[in-house]
Order: C-alpha cells, then structure tokens, then sequence
C-alpha cells in the first residue's frame, strides 16, 4: 500500500510540475483532430466521451490505491448514476495513472486482477459454450489522419509491443503486451463487468469471425480472442475507411458471448470510443506523446 501511495503522489508531483512550468510545453504541437462517436445510434461529442473517461480514471485509481469500496462503488456510480463530472483533468490524469501502471509493473497489476479473473475466466468459458455472439458496435470518425495511416500505426505499436500506449488509452487497461506475432495478452475490464477478464488477441486469426467484413471499410485490424486454456470467448474487428471530405471514419466492433448481461455490450460501446479516441489523437498528434 505504501508503494502504491508514493507511486501516486510522485507522479502527481511530476504532472503538477509539468503544467506549472511554462518552459516545459512544447512551442508547438499539432493540432488534436476532431473526434464525433456514434454510440447506439446517438452521436456523442468528444466531451461526453471524456465525461466517461473521468468516471473510470476514478475507479481505476481508487482499484490501485487499494480502496475496495472506492472502486466498487465508483463502478457502480459510473455504470447507473453516471455523474457530471469536470473533464479539464482528464489529459493529466490520463497520464499520470499510465505512468503509475507502468512503474508498478506487470506483475503488481496481475496481483490488482487475481481476484477478477477468478471470478471471470469460469463465467467466459461458461458464457461462451453456445457459441453464440453479440455485438458491440461504435463508429468514431476522426477529421484528420488516414484509414491506412491509423491501422499501420496501431499494428506498429503492437509490433513494438508499446505498452505505455495501449495502457493509456483506457483507465480500465491492465495489462497489454505484445506475446509473439500479431498476439497480444490483455486484463482488462470490459463494457460494465465490474471484474476484469484475461484474454488472448490473435490478429493472424480471422477465420469465421462473427463480425462480417464491410468492403466499404478496406483497413482493418480483426482477430479471434481466447482465454489461456485456448477456448475462443469472443473476438474483434475494426474497420476503417478515409472520408470524402478528409479524416477517417472507423467501425468499431466487439463480439461477446451473448449470454453475457446486456450493460456489457451497451457500455463496451464506450469503452471503445474511449480507447480509439485516445489511439486516433496520438496517431494524428505524436508529438504530444513523444
């Protein structure tokens, strides 16, 4: 507990430190794009995907700082209350909780989860037996950048196996890291299960994937995801296509075991969007996370 406390406040110091000092910020940057989610058939503004974000960048913290009640009652918040909460943080916050996951290392974040996977490897494998999926489905569109450009940039990350820059994506990241080829081990808590899960990506593996291609959408990143014991428990793809006008439109979609309670599909929703937001504004902007 006290290691996790001074990893926090020393972080918190070095962010303060980082807005406080004007001399620090780079002269220039490149301008974030703009980012429109369609979530559910609604289209949400950036600010509605971060006033997500903020919730979970407070759950995650209050799970590292050990506060059980903190968390489990702040995802229970974010999932029914869903409080305004301010978003002007949320950069830094963003930030600072990556850089504590990463000095905390992988194996403290293993010991973080033991207990959720207990409960959740036993419910996928259960889950997925039917072999019958749902979908979860986001669209965000990005007006600046590629199709082509945000697929290899994302896949070079995996290929270089950046775990800094998957973790930072989503407050509910765990553990990502690259495991051979195209192969990618991730804890994480999906949509609104409240427990993280422990997956397999295998991005060599597209064989009858329950999500159907889209040839509108010709960059792609897809594959089969398994538990540790080989049993497939869902699996991913994520299409993309340049726009007429500029930018980027990408589908983004996620198959569960359809007997898994419906707030997992509905809130993955915004899990994704949280996550390819923050992928797409450091594809667009690598400067600012250099």
């Amino acid at each position: 507990m006290i290691v996790r406390r001074t990893f926090l406040s020393g972080t918190a110091l070095v962010a303060a430190g980082l807005v406080l000092n004007p001399k620090l910020a780079r002269a220039s940057s490149p301008a974030a794009p703009r980012l429109t989610a369609t979530i559910g058939g609604r289209r949400a503004d950036r600010d509605e995907v971060l006033q997500w974000e903020a919730r979970r960048l407070k759950v995650a913290a209050a799970r590292i700082k050990g506060n059980v009640t903190g968390w489990l009652l702040g995802d229970l918040d974010a999932l029914i209350l869903r409080p305004a909460l301010s978003t002007a943080d949320v950069p830094r916050a963003r930030e600072q909780l990556a850089d504590v996951k990463m000095r905390l290392g992988e194996a403290e974040m293993r010991k973080l989860t033991t207990v959720d996977l207990d409960a959740s490897n036993p419910l996928g494998v259960i889950t997925a037996a039917p072999h019958q999926w749902a979908i979860s489905h986001t669209t965000i569109q990005s007006d600046a950048g590629t199709a082509d450009g945000f697929v290899n940039w994302f896949n070079h990350r995996i290929a270089l196996n950046d775990v800094r820059s998957m973790l930072v994506a989503c407050p509910d990241h765990y553990i990502s890291r690259t495991t051979g080829p195209k192969r990618v081990e991730v804890i994480e808590e999906t949509g609104g299960a409240i427990v993280a899960s422990r997956f397999f990506i295998n991005l060599a593996e597209t064989d009858s994937l329950p999500i159907p291609v889209d040839p509108k959408y010709p960059a792609r990143t897809a594959g089969w995801a398994r538990n540790a014991h080989g049993t497939r428990i869902g699996a991913v793809r994520h299409q993309f296509r340049n726009d007429p006008d500029g930018g980027f439109t990408g589908e983004l979609a996620v198959a569960f075991p359809a007997f898994v309670p419906p707030t997992f599909i509905t809130e993955h929703r915004w899990h994704m969007a949280c996550e390819f937001s923050n992928w797409i504004t450091a594809y667009v902007t690598p400067s600012r996370h250099a």
